[in-house]
């Protein structure tokens, strides 16, 4: 059933994009169809939901039967607006997160919504009705919060059969909780981005008085208040931040044994899967595994000066050894890493004895027996895409000589293989002109990492020259 009313929206989605469908054709949906595709939308996830609005936005999705599947996706579109302003506090935990953090199923929200529908409709028409910019514009309405405390008298009572499901699929005692501190958590959503950018004694008091009012709710609902603001935040461990104004910077000994350890936990955790991913990243797989990798070096970085930031650190204490031993094990693994990449330009760009082209002090002279080796530039591309882009944090991160070495030693080398199969290309002496092409494109391309596209350009220049004087 499902998969005909995935093919049916598919089929008139491709008509949509085509512009096949005219008048006269797929002029009307069967009522069980229709009612397949109903059901089908409002079950879709919201990125589906988005790329079906947009297929069917242009003056096709207006047409016969499109018509009432776009009038369709835009009701659901428009209601999942207003459910996901009123629920907007637990929104981000209804996703796939860590095991280790909270969340729900997506399926949560929908349920959550269609239960307040069930039990609360006038409150839900009201909120629809204020659920527009202009309202939203002078702070969310009451009946937002009103609506989220109905919904956790609901998910607690368990009495009425729309909130009873919640509990088959999820913690319902968790769920009310986060609920139960939604009217705290939206009121701190404005100030979250000021709290973990800049933080201040005022705005330390603000977070201070959010963390007393949870707690008010409920003498163990620090954590979980600090586990909902995390879940609206780009990089969830800039929460720490927040929880050091709220303790006012404790020491490591004092936070690693309270209970709110898990966040500082959960940030070496992270720390330790990016030094295993930098290791042993596959150079094989190119470029996007190279920045994947230079992306969690980039990581680790702001991860550490935050940690040291927020928390004080002993050296001799539970975090600040192991702050210290995460330090030492960046640096060998991005260095690790970094120190191969002379030995894969080598093997990328291969070179045969020294003759007279290599000069007095050349180590060889480019080998342009056959073709370039596509796995060995693919792999030699992801290491210098990881070398440039750990640049931003070589240097805070300790090992920025290193970086600065390795790059000297490759541009060398690069710079005299250049310079050597131009040669080749001039003159034709030392190899195949086209295999020589191919190599000096091969080279252009790998010093626009080590140095940057404006040097690659003049390579690409040069190229171009030479081979026009030799033809």
């Amino acid at each position: 059933m499902v998969s005909e009313s995935l093919n049916l929206v598919g089929n008139m989605v491709d008509a949509a994009r085509l512009g096949l469908v005219q008048r006269g054709v797929m002029a009307g949906i069967a009522a069980d169809k229709l009612l397949m595709v109903r059901k089908l939308v409002e079950t879709s996830p919201d990125a589906a939901l988005r790329s079906l609005e947009l297929a069917l936005s242009g003056p096709a999705g207006g047409q016969g039967a499109l018509a009432a599947v776009r009038r369709l996706v835009e009701d659901e579109t428009a209601a999942r607006y207003v459910r996901n302003s009123v629920l907007a506090p637990i929104a981000p935990l209804c996703a796939v997160r860590d095991t280790e953090q909270t969340s729900f199923p997506p399926r949560v929200l929908s349920l959550l919504w269609e239960a307040l529908r069930t039990v609360a409709p006038r409150q839900v028409e009201e909120a629809a009705a204020r659920c527009n910019p202009w309202d939203l514009e002078q702070g969310p309405p009451d009946v937002f919060n009103a609506l989220c405390k109905v919904a956790a008298q609901g998910v607690r009572a368990q009495a009425v059969p729309a909130f009873v499901v919640l509990d088959q699929i999820c913690d319902v005692d968790e769920l009310a909780s986060c609920l139960e501190l939604s009217a705290i958590v939206r009121s701190a959503l404005p100030k979250l981005s000021e709290w973990v950018s800049r933080m201040s004694e005022e705005r330390a008091s603000s977070a201070r008085l959010a963390y007393n009012d949870a707690c008010n709710i409920r003498p163990d609902a620090g954590p979980l208040l600090f586990e909902m603001l995390a879940a609206h935040l780009p990089d969830d461990w800039r929460i720490l931040r927040v929880i050091s104004a709220v303790m006012d910077r404790p020491g490591d000994r004092f936070w690693a044994s309270s209970e709110v350890s898990v966040f500082g936990e959960r940030v070496l955790a992270d720390i330790e899967k990016s030094i295993d991913l930098v290791r042993g990243f596959d150079a094989d797989k190119g470029e996007a595994e190279g920045r994947r990798a230079a992306l969690a070096a980039q990581k680790m970085s702001q991860q550490i000066t935050e940690f040291e930031q927020s928390v004080a650190l002993h050296r001799d204490g539970p975090w600040g050894r192991r702050i210290a031993k995460h330090k030492l094990a960046i640096a060998q693994a991005v260095e690790s890493r970094m120190n191969v990449a002379e030995k894969e330009l080598l093997a990328t760009l291969p070179l045969r004895p020294i003759s007279i082209l290599g000069g007095k002090n050349g180590k060889g002279v480019p080998l342009l027996a056959a073709e370039p080796d596509e796995r060995q530039a693919r792999r030699m591309t992801a290491i210098l895409a990881f070398v440039a882009d750990i640049r931003a944090c070589a240097a805070h991160s300790g090992y920025g000589a290193s970086r600065t070495k390795v790059l000297e030693k490759l541009n060398g080398r690069l710079d005299q293989y250049i310079e050597d199969i131009l040669y080749v290309v001039r003159t034709g002496e030392g190899g195949d002109r086209a295999i020589a092409q191919r190599y000096l494109d091969l080279a252009a391309g790998f010093i626009a990492y080590s140095r940057d596209e404006k040097t690659a350009e003049i390579v690409r220049r040069r190229a171009a020259a030479a081979m026009a004087a030799a033809a």
